[in-house]
């Protein structure tokens, strides 16, 4: 059941890329292996345009140099064995941990270099130059598959390391990916290409940003119930763990759809740099007596978005958690009994996620 569950984990952290493979973004890589690295904030290198969202400006990159292509899916396809696939599955079935186990965390420089080694092992083609030790030996770095714990050097990790670590981690999903059986697109289903046109259109419409140079990943699945299949469209810089890892802020714009009708249901952009000012409850009571973020939101849906349907209702729901979290929920209501969810950031009134539910259909 444990082996079940992180198989399905693991699933729902992929996207699929071109060619069909179920690869892990890089950016994935230290959560694998249970690191964190925080952005920094930073002025950036490139060229930025304004994303105006109701009295706010947000950073977001321009990128105009050729898009990179990712090498990972021709290589290992060359360099995988049956016999390491019969490794790996065995390696995964037999194991009856949920998390890998760690000798120590990696250190933030560990990380970082982690991060932009993801890159280049992703887009340049850089590999290391033995594989990765599966049991103990006269190593400083292995893993002990037997009692799946990663063991790491006192000493700080050599970039050859590091890229051993990586590709570990991506010859498993490569492997376990195979195991996942994609969702099947249907006749009923939008194409991808149709799919990402509309979240584009989406974002263009809420931010006011033009994505087509950014990087795209799309995938297909049962998100929110079994009865409604969705598309998620992921738009962000090309060599985003390059930029994070020097503390560059990026932002990055995730879209979700009805993959029948192509409805956007979510259009979300996060920025791993932006802190959050938690919501006291002297400052909630405020907001409830402040119209100016109900106003802010009907402005995000009318103007921006361009809903013309009569709104019912418009009010500030509440919410600890995202108190704690320092976003602001504004709830619309249609005359219809559709509904909009804004979440603002506090104390900004910038707009962090903009949820729609339709209405339920009348079946005669």
């Amino acid at each position: 059941m444990k082996n079940k569950k992180k198989l399905f984990t693991m699933a729902a952290t992929v996207f699929v890329i071109s060619g069909g493979l179920l690869a892990l973004n890089a950016v994935m890589v230290p959560s694998v292996v249970n690191q964190t690295v925080v952005a920094q904030k930073a002025s950036l290198q490139q060229n930025i345009s304004t994303v105006s969202s109701v009295s706010s400006t947000v950073p977001v990159m321009k990128i105009e140099a050729t898009a990179p292509v990712s090498t990972v899916e021709s290589y290992l396809e060359q360099t995988i064995t049956d016999e390491e696939v019969q490794l790996i599955n065995n390696y995964f079935d037999e194991n009856k941990k949920e998390t890998t186990e760690l000798s120590r965390e990696l250190t933030e420089e560990e990380s970082n270099r982690l991060l932009k080694l993801g890159d280049q092992y992703v887009y340049d083609g850089l590999r290391p130059t033995s594989p990765l030790p599966l049991e103990p030996g006269p190593y400083d770095f292995y893993l002990d598959m037997d009692k799946d714990i990663f063991f790491y050097p006192k000493r700080p990790m050599t970039d050859q390391e590091l890229l051993q670590h990586i590709d570990w981690y991506y010859r498993i999903n490569y492997v376990l990916s195979k195991r996942v059986d994609p969702e099947q697109q249907e006749i009923t289903d939008i194409k991808e290409s149709e799919a990402v046109k509309f979240a584009a259109a989406s974002v263009k419409k809420i931010f006011d940003v033009d994505v087509s140079k950014l990087e795209v990943s799309a995938s297909l699945h049962t998100l929110y119930s079994e009865q409604q299949k969705t598309w998620s469209i992921l738009f962000q810089p090309y060599k985003a763990d390059t930029l994070r890892a020097n503390g560059q802020a990026y932002l990055t714009y995730i879209v979700i759809l009805d993959s029948t009708t192509g409805t956007v249901i979510d259009t979300t952009v996060t920025d791993l740099s932006y802190k959050r000012t938690p919501i006291s409850s002297s400052a909630s009571l405020k907001i409830s007596k402040d119209a100016s973020w109900v106003v802010a939101a009907r402005q995000i849906v009318t103007k921006k978005l361009g809903e013309t349907r009569a709104i019912k209702s418009a009010k500030y729901v509440k919410n600890p958690v995202n108190d704690k979290r320092g976003m602001v929920n504004i709830l619309i209501t249609l005359e219809d009994g559709s509904t909009y969810d804004a979440e603002l950031r506090y104390p900004e009134k910038t707009l962090r996620c903009l949820l729609y539910n339709p209405a339920p259909s009348i079946t005669p």
